[in-house]
């Protein structure tokens, strides 16, 4: 094969002098893949009578998964941005997990080119994120990075191999194939050097630009939070990669367990589920799956939306073996494991060591003071710096490119809060933790579950369209949340209710300002609250059953205290 030929083998992929440098630099000529090498052509970017704009070079980026593009998103911000450089994506559909992706780059607005087009092409520069992609295919100097936290995995086909360092996607006809490997610590070298040991002149460590943005967007915690509605609550967050040995394949119904036992007012529980899982079994079914979960509050991250937004607004992580739990030990967060990967973790990996350093989920844990996160130094085995691949990364891409760097220093982008859709609960069991009794006051403490199974001591109240006829017919107060224009049609409405439910001692409906409660006997009360109208019931409920009945109730409910004037 001659100069500019796709075959593997073609020896314009060979290491040459000067390969070894981990910063690269300037060095050999047009085609070649040495670290550093620059292509003496000025541009692969055909013009076009259409073009407003006229690139100078050309980039493609190669999509395999949901997970690679994610990662892939992460690094190619900088060269969107930048006038001289025209950005193509293209799928390479031999993954299991590749449907859906041309639909969500081009809804995306992204410029998308046939996988067989991407092949006949030249360009300034590829990019990649999946050792499985055909990239001796490509006509560019390639990039390639993992998609997670390193390399610590065993491979699906293959127990013996380490998931990413599949060795076709590195060497091909004795040639080394990418132009650079990027990754975050030095042991990672290490690990490339088993496959080949000319892949280490080929390394480039940097910081990770997925934990770079989780850093860069801390100070974005509070809209993070309000995007969660977690309040001041606790917020827990459930991250499971995919596989037979995650969070979610070793325990489907963990979720459901948590949300419905777990005080209402004072915890939030969220989830975020690896895309593996979702192009799998396929959106309805995991909804279904979930869908007592979700009904109970579970705020489920939709099958598209980033995960780091719940990283960011969570209190305390539950997790696994994948890379979010190094992620969110490195972000400072208390991680507790649910399952460690058993043989899918690779031994003596650094993140083997994380695993070990971190304490076992266990009935209770959550309620209690939150384990103190994991010391830095078990992290920095995983992560050798912070703050610096953005910058890192463009210097990389124009250097290959040829360019000078854009005249904007590269930073992280800030990771923008989570579209979420949480569902309110239709149903509460209610404790009474305590009462403090002061002439016409009353300090009450509830706390509130969404648990299904019968407690004599936890009165039952429902909203009037829960689903479960079972519950209605259990439920000792029941409300509405349809809002009505004034009292009279709210008292009404509420007396209404106490005929279709006749298991049920209080009914409640709200005007505007106002909250009506219709009892058993007659007893017709007006409250101003300024809390929930669900918390709200469960408190008359229990003021309709107190040996005293004072005007004025301080509710003592987590995210859902208030004061009630009766």
């Amino acid at each position: 094969p001659g100069a500019g030929s796709r075959e593997p083998g073609a020896g314009s992929r060979e290491p040459g002098a000067g390969a070894g440098s981990r910063e690269p630099e300037p060095g050999a000529g047009a085609g070649s893949r040495e670290p550093g090498a620059l292509r003496t052509t000025t541009s692969t970017v055909p013009t076009s009578e259409w073009d407003t704009i006229r690139p100078l070079r050309r980039v493609l980026v190669v999509v395999r998964t949901p997970a690679t593009l994610r990662r892939l998103q992460d690094v190619v911000q900088g060269l969107l941005g930048d006038h001289r450089v025209e950005v193509r994506f293209t799928v390479d559909k031999g993954s299991e997990f590749s449907g859906g992706l041309p639909d969500r780059l081009t809804g995306a607005g992204a410029l998308l080119m046939p996988w067989q087009e991407a092949c006949r092409a030249r360009f300034d520069l590829a990019l990649a994120a999946s050792d499985k992609s055909a990239l001796h295919l490509i006509d560019a100097p390639v990039v390639l990075m993992p998609h997670g936290a390193g390399y610590h995995r065993r491979s699906t086909t293959d127990p013996d191999d380490v998931s990413g360092l599949r060795r076709s996607a590195f060497i091909a006809d004795d040639s080394v194939l990418p132009h650079t490997v990027v990754v975050a610590h030095e042991h990672q070298v290490a690990t490339l050097a088993t496959v080949d040991p000319r892949l280490a002149k080929h390394a480039m460590v940097t910081a990770d630009p997925c934990l770079d943005r989780v850093v860069a967007s801390e100070s974005l915690r509070l809209p993070h939070r309000r995007s969660f509605a977690a309040g001041n609550r606790r917020m827990v967050l459930l991250c499971s990669t995919w596989g037979p040995n995650s969070l979610f394949g070793t325990d489907l119904r963990l979720a459901e367990r948590l949300v419905t036992t777990l005080p209402a007012d004072e915890f939030r529980v969220a989830m975020t589920l690896h895309p593996n899982i979702w192009r799998r079994h396929g959106r309805m079914q995991v909804l279904a799956w979930l869908r007592p979960a979700i009904a109970a509050g579970l705020a489920l991250l939709p099958q598209d939306e980033d995960w780091r937004p719940g990283l960011l607004a969570a209190d305390v992580v539950v997790s696994d073996h994948g890379s979010l739990t190094c992620y969110a030990a490195a972000a400072g967060r208390p991680v507790l494991l649910a399952t460690n990967g058993g043989p899918e973790v690779v031994p003596g990996s650094p993140l083997a060591g994380l695993l070990a350093a971190l304490p076992t989920l266990h009935p209770g844990t959550l309620t209690g003071p939150l384990p103190t996160p994991v010391a830095d130094e078990v992290t920095a085995a995983v992560f050798r710096e912070r703050g610096t691949s953005a910058t890192a990364l463009n210097q990389l891409f124009y250097r290959i490119m040829n360019l000078p760097d854009p005249p904007t220093r590269a930073v992280p982008e800030p990771v923008p809060p989570a579209e979420i859709e949480i569902a309110e609960p239709t149903h509460y069991r209610t404790t009474v933790r305590h009462t403090l009794f002061a002439a016409d006051h009353v300090h009450l403490s509830i706390e509130r579950t969404t648990a299904r199974w019968p407690e004599p001591s936890a009165p039952l109240s429902a909203e009037e369209t829960t689903p479960d006829l079972a519950i209605l017919e259990s439920a000792t107060s029941v409300w509405t949340n349809t809002p009505f224009p004034d009292t009279e049609t709210a008292t009404d409405y509420a007396r209404g209710m106490l005929h279709r439910f006749p298991g049920t001692r209080l009914t409640t409906a709200a005007t505007q300002d106002q909250t009506i409660a219709t009892l058993r006997d007659g007893t017709v009360i007006t409250a101003h609250t300024t809390t929930t109208l669900s918390a709200t019931t469960a408190a008359l409920h229990w003021w309709s059953t107190a040996p005293r009945r004072p005007h004025h109730i301080t509710l003592e409910a987590g995210a859902s205290s208030g004061v009630i004037r009766l």
